[in-house]
């Protein structure tokens, strides 16, 4: 039912704003603080530069279009237009997805950056045709780690702990090979979860933690770095599909050219939101991250066995 009353109001909002692919909706869960609301606004601001006002692009933000698994299921359906998600999320959605959410292959944001820019990863973008949506672009989403009302030094520390984690595969088996308990949640429940004790922690990044308010609830965030996966931009097949030529240009490059200014913010927004932590009494915890490392190993070794995978894997590590 939660579903189905997701799907009409996903469609009442196509009607409300002209379904002839002129006016384009764009859903995210984060709020309108965020640098990824902001890269997406820009990317609207470049749409609509770039056509001479002939299209836009409607955002709407804080899961008004309900959960990201949601949006991305009416992505999919061609409910709504675009919107953006989680990378790890997107692995349910296209299996390809599933080589950005390996924990540890990325070395540093400067190496993400590299790889959203590459041949490897447009090739990403597109692995997805004929799934219903279609890869945009990647947006910089900073490295995710622990947070918690305790701190997590060790993989030890999280033995037995119900952990959030987004609806990805890869990500439920990182937290059972660090003998933690993975416990879907959606992203804008994370609060009252915590809260609640529905779980015990969460994992995300720094701004997560400061703008959805999680810091009054969990005052340790710990520094282990496990991925540091970048956000996708898709689009439903069906109204790419219904875009001319010139029309698919025009919101390629405005979200190309928004993901490079989704990047200079973020990095602005997130060293500042580590000191508004701090200032709200969230200590940062340096961890043992080798045991960490250690302990997922075995998921390089086994998605290396995939030949597709292997392939994304290869090019990242080479870069």
């Amino acid at each position: 039912m939660k579903k189905t009353l997701l799907t009409l109001t996903a469609a009442s909002v196509l009607l409300a704003f002209g379904a002839n692919a002129r006016t384009l909706t764009l859903g995210h869960a984060m709020n309108v603080e965020s640098a990824a609301h902001a890269g997406m606004t820009i990317f609207a601001e470049k749409v609509k530069e770039k056509s001479n006002g002939e299209m836009s692009v409607k955002i709407f933000p804080n899961g008004m279009l309900g959960s990201e698994r949601d949006q991305a299921e009416q992505v999919v359906t061609g409910a709504i237009d675009m919107a953006k998600i989680n990378g790890s999320l997107a692995e349910s959605f296209e299996p390809t997805y599933k080589a950005i959410s390996i924990p540890f292959l990325f070395r540093s944001a400067d190496h993400m950056h590299e790889f959203i820019r590459s041949d490897a990863a447009e090739k990403m973008l597109q692995s997805s045709q004929g799934k219903g949506f279609v890869g945009l672009t990647f947006y910089d989403s900073g490295s995710r780690s622990f947070y918690s009302s305790k701190p997590i030094k060790t993989p030890e520390d999280l033995a037995g702990l119900k952990v959030r984690v987004p609806e990805s595969p890869t990500m439920m088996e990182m937290i059972r090979l660090l003998g933690a308990r993975a416990t879907p949640v959606p992203f804008t429940e994370v609060y009252t979860a915590l809260q609640q004790g529905v779980i015990d922690a969460a994992e995300n990044n720094i701004s997560s933690l400061v703008e959805m308010k999680h810091s009054e609830v969990a005052k340790f965030y710990s520094m282990d770095q496990h991925m540091i996966t970048p956000d996708l931009i898709m689009i439903s097949e069906t109204t790419w599909g219904s875009l001319n030529e010139d029309e698919k240009k025009i919101v390629k490059e405005a979200a190309l050219e928004s993901m490079e200014e989704e990047i200079k913010i973020w990095a602005e927004i997130d060293t500042r939101n580590m000191e508004v932590a701090k200032d709200l009494g969230v200590t940062f915890v340096d961890v043992e991250k080798e045991q960490f490392v250690e302990k997922v190993k075995p998921m390089i070794t086994t998605a290396k066995q995939d030949p597709v995978l292997n392939y994304y894997i290869e090019a990242i590590e080479a870069l």
